[in-house]
């Protein structure tokens, strides 16, 4: 697990001399290079004169090596994240086992709205990084907060569909929904408050308008942090804030550009925190100001301060990084990313794909923002389609693959391999740099390599007169911060098999047991061996994600699995995918096969193939295709299924698609389109398909009988005699099911023909706009349960409000769902002007979906 590292540990009265003997003993045990040891006080050595170590593993940050760990981006780490990883066999986040207390969002992993303004998003995501968190901008199984102004937006709706289950070891079934208010009051108090009141859908603390409101916030504010903030209160200070004690920025005169384009209440949180540290806000330009923050080199404002002396020039991280080291370094003496940056990508990087190997935590990220800012595309997998890998040394799968799997006519490799120098240098020159120079080439003599080499590179002053055109196209990497931890560097060999190999069973659980051989070996790089339509087998590391596939039946292109029916239900579908394709990636990282012995035995299974079937083409002068497979006609399907929430049990390719509709097994992705018989779900959940389709199929399976029929769709003629789709029932895979829904049976329940599709009838129901999902999707469920008639009631009733009303056994009554914590106010005048009204929660509807039978009003009313 550990091959490759270099390791220090630090003994301290945390890390006395037996844990520190416990550490080397596990570190060497697992192949670790080398492991030194020493105490704290010791300062007769330094491993970073010249560098030694690859990570450090302190409970402590009072040691020599600590500022030179930090500026060169080394991993450092307490010993929990040892042991942890041993205990999960598979190396974990470094981030969250950082031992400096200033990384106080070192155990958050956030993901922001798209409908936040995407200048607050960068500086949301240089924040959590910045003070020790990790971002990416989709919905995963790491996200621990999705950061929103609402809960109409698409990310929204999917968090807050995943069912709470407080026993549950997975963080994407509990992602807290958060305003960005909370971000902006824990960088102002320097440390992570309680979320609490800052929790959508049940946050009542603010003022959700206020943002398009807001005033100047008072000068005071450092002294009285009861001063509003879009209207809302920071919380008070307390001896656990983390920026006491730095003074750098008193009496400083701010200037903070607009190009970081920040709404109103991102840019009143930046002045809030500069003002608590003792700096000024100058609203005009003048050179009288000490620091000028921007994110470009361009613009009047900028080239005046290029001019000046006096001036510091700067971006918000360099802000940042002040606070997190408690050390005063000039932006140009730094790290060179706390400088801004040309507005014009560099030349000749625009089409360039480039991937890394062998850097380790904030290094990685470090690099793939530099690879990004120049307008290059940075990708976590290598194929022969890249156009340069950046090696830390001369190992690894990755760099094996480069040297000696995709070879050029001139017999040189394809893919150029380089160190960070060449990205650095491109960076500061913002030149496309001869890649070729030895410099470049070089990989250490060492087991270090380069790797704690980085970070040294500072600007150059002479250079900063870069390109002045604003096209506007630089932006930061949002797309994620994660390093090798939690993507492409996992110690464990990963090769995405097909499907119908995988093998997995179902647990008593219900829950699908993946990949139950022994441990494979420990690797460096992710790869795996396809063919594409050339044949020539390439090697990968790419994450198992197979494309979306088209409607089979109709010829039309589906947008995603989820349906097309707006730019909305794409942008969720895309959010779905790719959460899906994280999962599948992690779930694929956790296999225990021998996987070494599997990449020789599919290498050369893939070259027999490729042999057999040119042999083929030669004799018959055509080419084959899996995806040839006659096709049934929908209205020849004895199944028509709709799947959901099935992305960490099942990926359905284009061809697989294919095969389950040539033996009777159509698979939906829109209910407008197609009436469902069979929906096909691991759980009981509460999302839209789900819920619709219980107006419509006659059965409820585990997405297991979607495996098992796949794994043997090729082998023989009449798959689905083998597997009796009634003994893949929800609750007799998932016995839980049935407590779920509150029922004794599930085919007793799907046997209402009486109700199904019919619940609501002679029903009319006032709907709040602020139930959560939307009106629009939550009239399309009770739609299909039969609801003719509903009104829209806004979040304040007036006279011409419209109200409908309907008997309800033998009685006149207006009923409202709402929302119980959002709809105070509206809830009581309903109740005052209507003497027969009847407010309920949004579960009164769930639950008597779930039992297809009108609930009691007396548990759900608000």
């Amino acid at each position: 697990m550990f091959q490759g590292y270099t390791f220090l540990i630090i003994k301290s009265i945390d890390l006395d001399d037996k844990e520190a003997a416990r550490l080397e003993s596990i570190l060497s045990k697992y192949h670790a290079t080398k492991v030194y040891t020493k105490d704290e006080f010791d300062n007769s050595i330094n491993y970073f004169d010249p560098p030694s170590v690859t990570h450090i593993v302190t409970s402590s940050i009072d040691f020599i090596e600590y500022s030179q760990a930090q500026k060169s981006m080394i991993p450092i780490v307490t010993p929990e994240w040892v042991h942890n990883s041993l205990e999960q066999s598979t190396l974990l986040p470094i981030k969250s086992y950082n031992p400096n207390p200033d990384y106080f969002f070192r155990n958050c992993f956030v993901c922001c709205a798209d409908n936040l303004p995407q200048g607050d998003k960068e500086l949301i995501y240089a924040a959590v990084q910045a003070f020790g968190g990790n971002y990416l901008d989709v919905l995963s199984k790491y996200t621990t907060h999705l950061i929103a102004m609402d809960m109409t937006n698409e990310k929204s709706i999917i968090a807050s569909s995943l069912i709470h289950d407080p026993n549950c070891k997975d963080p994407v079934m509990n992602i807290k929904i958060v305003l960005p208010h909370w971000i902006d009051h824990c960088l102002i108090l320097g440390r992570k408050i309680d979320e609490e009141k800052y929790v959508l859908p049940d946050s009542d603390s603010f003022d959700m308008n206020a943002s398009n409101q807001a005033s100047e916030l008072m000068n005071e504010i450092k002294n009285d942090f009861r001063v509003p903030i879009l209207d809302d209160s920071v919380p008070k200070p307390s001896e656990e804030d983390s920026f006491k004690g730095v003074d750098f920025f008193n009496g400083k005169r701010f200037y903070i550009c607009s190009d970081f384009n920040l709404s109103q209440r991102s840019a009143n949180s930046v002045k809030a925190l500069i003002e608590k540290l003792g700096g000024d806000i100058v609203t005009s330009y003048s050179e009288n100001i000490d620091i000028y923050l921007g994110k470009y080199r361009n613009g009047e404002a900028y080239q005046r301060s290029r001019q000046s002396k006096r001036i510091i020039i700067a971006n918000l991280q360099w802000l940042y990084s002040i606070l997190v080291t408690k050390k005063w370094v000039l932006p140009l003496n730094s790290n060179i990313l706390y400088y801004p940056i040309p507005s014009k990508h560099v030349d000749g990087f625009a089409n360039l794909k480039i991937s890394i190997s062998n850097y380790s935590g904030d290094s990685r990220a470090y690099l793939s923002k530099l690879i990004t800012l120049m307008g290059a595309t940075f990708t976590k997998t290598l194929t022969r389609e890249n156009d340069f890998l950046v090696c830390a040394k001369a190992d690894g799968k990755k760099y094996d693959a480069a040297v000696s799997k995709w070879i050029g006519m001139d017999g040189k490799p394809e893919v150029q391999i380089v160190n960070h120098m060449w990205l650095e240098d491109c960076f500061i020159e913002w030149v496309k740099l001869d890649h070729t120079d030895a410099k470049y080439t070089n990989f250490g003599n060492s087991g270090l390599g380069m790797e704690p080499y980085i970070g040294g590179a500072h600007l150059d002053v002479d250079k900063l007169d870069g390109p002045s055109e604003d096209n506007g196209n630089v932006t930061g990497n949002v797309d994620d911060s994660m390093s090798e931890d939690e993507s492409t560097q996992s110690r464990k060999l990963v090769c995405p098999a097909p499907l119908a190999n995988v093998k997995r069973e179902v647990t008593s659980s219900g829950d699908l047991k993946k990949f139950a051989d022994k441990p494979a070996n420990e690797n460096d790089d992710v790869i795996s061996i396809h063919t594409p339509s050339n044949g020539t087998p390439d090697i990968s590391a790419e994450i198992y994600s197979p494309k979306t596939p088209t409607d089979l039946g109709e010829g039309t292109v589906f947008n995603s699995r989820y349906g097309g029916r707006s730019a909305a239900k794409k942008a969720a579908a895309k959010l779905h995918d790719n959460m899906s394709d994280l999962n599948a990636y992690l779930e694929m990282s956790k296999s225990s096969k021998k996987m070494k012995t599997y990449m020789s035995e599919l290498e050369n299974t893939v070259n027999g193939k490729r042999k057999q079937l040119q042999e083929t083409n030669d004799y018959t002068g055509s080419t084959t295709s899996d995806t040839d497979a006659k096709r049934l006609r929908t209205d020849e399907c004895s199944i028509v299924a709709i799947m959901t929430g099935c992305e960490q049990d099942i990926e359905l390719s284009k061809s697989d698609y294919t095969k389950l509709q040539s033996i009777g097994i159509k698979v939906i992705t829109d209910l407008s389109k197609h009436t469902p018989n069979t929906l096909i779900a691991p759980k009981i959940l509460r999302t839209e398909k789900f819920l619709r389709s219980l107006s419509k199929v006659d059965r409820i399976v585990h997405p297991s009988y979607i495996v098992d029929v796949l794994s043997n769709a090729e082998n023989n003629g009449d798959t689905m005699s083998l597997y009796r789709i009634d003994d893949y029932a929800l609750d007799k895979v998932n016995p839980s099911a049935k407590t779920d829904l509150g029922v004794k049976s599930l085919q007793a329940l799907l046997s209402k023909c009486n109700t199904r599709g019919h619940l609501f009838d002679g029903i009319s129901l006032n709907l709040s706009k602020n139930l959560n999902g939307g009106i629009e999707i939550i009239s399309r469920i009770l739609q299909d349960h039969g609801l003719k008639e509903y009104e829209e009631v806004p979040v304040t009733l007036t006279k011409k409000t419209s109200i409908c009303s309907c008997i309800y056994k033998d009685k006149p009554v207006s009923i409202l769902i709402a929302n119980k914590t959002k709809d105070a106010k509206l809830v009581a005048s309903f109740k005052k002007g209507y003497s027969n009204g009847v407010v309920l929660s949004w579960d009164w509807c769930v639950k008597s979906i779930f039992a297809m039978e009108l609930q009691n009003f007396d548990k759900f009313e608000i």
